[in-house]
Parts: C-alpha cells; sequence; structure tokens
C-alpha cells in the first residue's frame, strides 16, 4: 500500500461548537430600579445599627474614662487628708485652675478628661476649657464634657473655701456623685442651647438648692415637678447633667465606680417619685439638702 506523503493542513477548521442552551442578556431598567431600591433599603435598616454600635462604643470608652479619673481623685484624696479636689480656683486667679488641673499630677493624658461624646458633634468648641499649665503655651490642650460635683465635693465660690472630706463630708461614697457628663448652663433662657457660650461646662449642679457645706443653693431644675399636661421637665438653670450616651448619664461615684443613669435616676435616691439630692449630697440621704 503506497505510503501518503501528503503534509496535514497548517490550519484545519475548527469542530463546529454545539450550540449553547443558553443566551447572555442584559439587566433590563426595572430590574436595575428593584435592585438599588433593595440595597437603599437594606442601608437605612443598617445606618442606624451602626449608629447605636458607634455611640455604645464611645459610651465605653467615656466610662473607661471616668473609672481613671476617680483613680487619680483616690490619689488626690490619699495625699491631701482625705480631702477632695476644688472644682476650681478663685475667680481672681489667673490662671485659673480647675478640677482637671488639680487631678493633672496624678493623671497626666489630656484625653481623659474630654467627653469622646462631644468631640463628635458641634458642642466639642463650647466645651473646651484650656488646662491652667498650657495657658501661653503655643499648643494648648483643652478638657471639656465633664462636670464636677462642686457644690458638695468643694467649692470655691466663698469664703473660706469648701474642701469636702471623706468619711466626714462624704460618708456614702459609693452614692455621690463625683464625676459627670455636664450640659453646662442656659442660664435660664429656655431657647438656649445647653453648653451655648461654653457656660459652667466644667461643673455639675444638684436638682434642688444646697444648703450643706458651701453650697450656694444653686439647682439645675426649674419648675418643681413634671407639669400636669405631660409636658417634660425643664432643665432651665445651672450645669445639668447630659444624657449622651444613648440617652444617659455616664457619672462615675467617689468610690471610683462608674455607671450610666438617666437624670431622672439621679434626680431621685429613693425613687418616690419626687426629686431629692440623695445622690449628690455626700449621705446618700434623699432627706439631706
Amino acid at each position: 500500500m503506497p505510503f501518503d506523503r501528503t503534509p496535514p493542513s497548517a490550519n484545519p477548521s475548527p469542530s463546529p461548537r454545539p450550540p449553547s442552551r443558553f443566551r447572555f442578556r442584559g439587566f433590563t431598567l426595572v430590574e436595575i430600579l428593584v435592585s438599588i431600591s433593595i440595597i437603599a433599603l437594606l442601608m437605612a435598616m443598617l445606618l442606624p445599627a451602626l449608629a447605636s454600635a458607634r455611640d455604645s462604643a464611645l459610651g465605653v470608652q467615656s466610662s473607661n474614662n471616668l473609672r481613671q479619673i476617680g483613680i487619680a481623685m483616690t490619689a488626690y484624696s490619699n495625699q491631701h487628708d482625705g480631702l477632695l479636689p476644688m472644682h476650681s480656683s478663685p475667680s481672681s486667679t489667673s490662671p485659673r485652675t480647675r478640677w482637671p488641673d488639680h487631678l493633672w499630677p496624678y493623671l497626666p493624658v489630656a484625653e481623659i478628661y474630654r467627653s469622646p461624646m462631644i468631640l463628635q458633634s458641634d458642642w466639642e468648641e463650647n466645651f473646651a476649657k484650656q488646662f491652667a499649665h498650657t495657658v501661653g503655651t503655643t499648643e494648648p490642650k483643652y478638657h471639656g464634657g465633664y462636670g464636677y460635683n462642686f457644690q458638695y465635693l468643694g467649692n470655691s465660690r466663698f469664703t473660706p473655701t469648701f474642701h469636702a472630706r471623706v468619711g466626714a463630708h462624704v460618708t456614702d461614697a459609693s452614692r455621690t456623685v463625683a464625676v459627670a457628663d455636664t450640659a453646662g448652663s442656659r442660664k435660664g433662657d429656655a431657647n438656649r442651647r445647653p453648653g451655648q457660650g461654653g457656660e459652667a461646662v466644667y461643673a455639675l449642679d444638684p436638682p434642688l438648692g444646697s444648703a450643706m457645706g458651701a453650697g450656694n443653693g444653686g439647682a439645675y431644675y426649674a419648675g418643681g415637678t413634671d407639669e400636669p399636661d405631660g409636658t417634660p421637665e425643664t432643665y432651665l438653670w445651672r450645669s445639668f447633667p447630659a444624657e449622651r450616651n444613648n440617652g444617659k448619664v455616664a457619672v462615675l461615684f467617689v468610690d471610683g465606680h462608674a455607671r450610666f443613669s438617666t437624670v431622672r435616676e439621679l434626680d431621685d435616691l429613693n425613687n418616690d417619685g419626687v426629686k431629692d439630692n440623695g445622690y449628690w449630697n455626700g449621705h446618700g440621704d434623699a432627706r439631706l439638702r
């Protein structure tokens, strides 16, 4: 049988591809609009949860700040024969020191004295008080957002000034507010935003006028009791606690523990529906002012 010397084709014709059972097509306008609507709905459902999670994380950070401030207060008290710091020096002094300045030697970290909640809002510029040790420097540092229970723990507005001593003026440290989120003062103006203008944003006042120690009678609640028609209470005067943490106030107590409370809870130690200074007066006694 003769040998076939015919060379194979250099470009053999490809085998015909079997027809596909599937055909690609583009999305219709209706399908695209439905997809966008579903994504938008999911984002609308997710964003509040993310915001709440962020606020919860900031609340934890704020609580940790307060616990560290509590440690510094304990160190201060131990080195000052049980006395607690003053809320500020007399207004005639310059630069004027405030309670974070007194704690600075024991806790020299500026960020600890700033509520992380105000750093996330336009309140920041109204809650900035310069540390006394940075006055006149090229890199000023500020504190703000936390207020001190000055009327019962350390009041410099009178002569002689008043220093509370743990064990004497403070007999129930676990139920005595030391430092908490403050909204500053509205100075009686209902249309004034809390903290606007930076008024007393380093202080806290009790719900009722104080009469113990060197209290000057200031109270953050104006109105007495809830209105009969159910309208909300109005905090007009002095510096009142700020419910920045998902509707609650971050509070440090003199014994060093921190927790979250509503303003209503801080108003009423014995939970009888009548405002009292039980959480403020140092003795955990709702009868004392």
